[in-house]
């Protein structure tokens, strides 16, 4: 009896309970925030070659995914910085509306002209002061260090952001190339290829490094040396941020007999005809905003290699490896640095296949130098100031869509360069390898749309000497 009277009375307040329980589940999936969003669709717009697969496949999410409300504008942002990387547009806007727990991004484009089949007029040193101090040396009458000839680049071929590459050069440096590139070969886009056979001839060949300098050798307008190379690589890409890569190339050189005997180790063989092969394996880790010109960001880059030899004796193990960072500090002040470092286990190689610091990789202030060696190591450090933040306008008179809208930004940076070179073979008059390079410079650097950097620098190296140089790539 007591205890029909108690669940009479408790039933009344079991019930209530109930429907409280039930409104505080309604009111909070209703009414309270949520922690995740879904992404409700995904628009594109502005790409009339670019097919929606490459650029949906930079995007960090995809549609129906859940992504918590604090990290949408994170990732917003890295889409941007990844289609930026792709080189394939002039401009991108991305930006979401949401309604309830859903979001709608949307992406505008602007597209890049793709096709270029443009003249080849350039110098053929590796840099323009090394050109300009030879062709003041001849009383500025001596062109003959000129190339020139006709560059086909199609980019974005059928919108599947592949590239077919053909050249014709003639000149002081001639150079026959055609090359083929596939980022996303598979259903899946994680596999890719890149394809490319080269050929060099030169009627002036460099031969040895002599006084940290290259000398030179010709004979009556004869071809001296032809360079043939062929390359192919497998590009694993999962991850938008993380690319894997398997390499071969073939490496063949002819050069004329006087060569050989000035120096023999140029092939290392005794002979006019030396060759070898190389298998590496490379990862990347990239998150700069920008690769033509970073502010924000980190990079790493590891190869390993193995040279096999065939005509020459070019046989040893080598690593390779760079790590790059770049902060903003505040507004228009930003900081990068980088070191890089390369290292085999032989102190001997045929010079031909050797390479250090003067061509790729160099320090600002020796640019008049090559500095031969087997191992070497580089840092850079440089500070940025914008002078001019990006500033976008429209070119009157231009309607293409590819060309009426235009940016540029300029910096003025202070800059460090550090490096050693190792160098173990005969070394009798360069004096640069196996000692501590250092220098400092000043330089303003102009950016456009087109990847198109102009870089004006005054250095000063570790030797006192003091320079204004001028380069149109990124230093890093």
């Amino acid at each position: 009896m007591g205890s029909r009277i108690i669940n009479a009375i408790l039933e009344p307040i079991k019930m209530k309970v109930y429907f409280f329980l039930i409104f505080i589940i309604f009111f909070s999936n209703s009414v309270l925030p949520q922690n995740k969003i879904t992404i409700y669709d995904i628009k594109i717009t502005g790409n009339s070659i670019t097919k929606d697969n490459i650029i949906l496949r930079e995007i960090p999410f995809k549609i129906g995914e859940k992504i918590e409300i604090q990290d949408l504008k994170l990732k917003l942002n890295q889409a941007k910085i990844n289609l930026t990387n792709l080189n394939l547009f002039n401009f991108i806007e991305i930006s979401d509306s949401m309604k309830n727990v859903q979001a709608v991004v949307h992406i505008n484009v602007v597209e890049r002209w793709y096709f270029w089949p443009y003249p080849i007029f350039e110098i053929s040193d590796r840099n323009f002061n090394t050109w300009w101090k030879e062709f003041k040396r001849n009383n500025y009458t001596d062109f003959s260090r000129l190339n020139y000839g006709v560059f086909f680049n199609w980019e974005n071929f059928r919108g599947q952001n592949e590239l077919i590459q053909f050249k014709v050069r003639k000149g002081f440096k001639e150079h026959y190339l055609i090359g083929y590139n596939k980022p996303q070969l598979n259903i899946n886009e994680h596999i890719g290829i890149n394809l490319f056979s080269q050929i060099f001839r030169r009627k002036k060949t460099f031969y040895t490094t002599s006084h940290d300098t290259l000398l030179y050798y010709t004979d009556n307008n004869k071809y001296t040396s032809i360079d043939y190379e062929t390359h192919a690589e497998i590009l694993f890409r999962k991850k938008i941020n993380y690319i894997h890569k398997l390499k071969i190339a073939y490496f063949l050189s002819k050069i004329s007999k006087q060569i050989a005997i000035l120096n023999p180790n140029y092939l290392a063989n005794e002979s006019e005809i030396g060759s070898f092969i190389k298998f590496s394996y490379e990862f990347e880790k990239n998150f700069l905003d920008y690769n033509i010109y970073p502010l924000e960001g980190h990079f790493l880059q590891f190869e390993c290699a193995k040279y096999l030899q065939l005509k020459s004796p070019v046989n040893y193990f080598e690593i390779v490896g760079k790590i790059e960072k770049h902060h903003k500090i505040q507004r228009r002040m930003f900081f990068g640095s980088s070191i890089k470092g390369k290292w085999n286990n032989v102190n001997s190689i045929a010079y031909f296949a050797q390479k250090a610091l003067g061509f790729d990789d160099y320090i600002r202030g020796y640019e008049y130098y090559v500095i031969d060696g087997q191992k070497f190591w580089l840092s850079k450090s440089i500070f940025k100031f914008a002078l001019i933040e990006k500033n976008t306008f429209l070119i009157p008179k231009i309607k293409m869509t590819q060309f009426k809208k235009t940016h540029y930004s300029i910096f003025l940076t202070l800059f460090s360069d550090m490096g050693y070179v190792v160098n173990n073979q005969n070394i009798n008059t360069n004096l640069l390898p196996n000692s501590f390079l250092w220098s400092q410079g000043i330089s303003i650097d102009y950016l456009t749309y087109y990847d198109k950097l102009l870089r004006i620098e005054f250095s000063r190296n570790h030797l006192g000497e003091k320079g204004l140089f001028l380069h149109f790539s990124n230093p890093f």
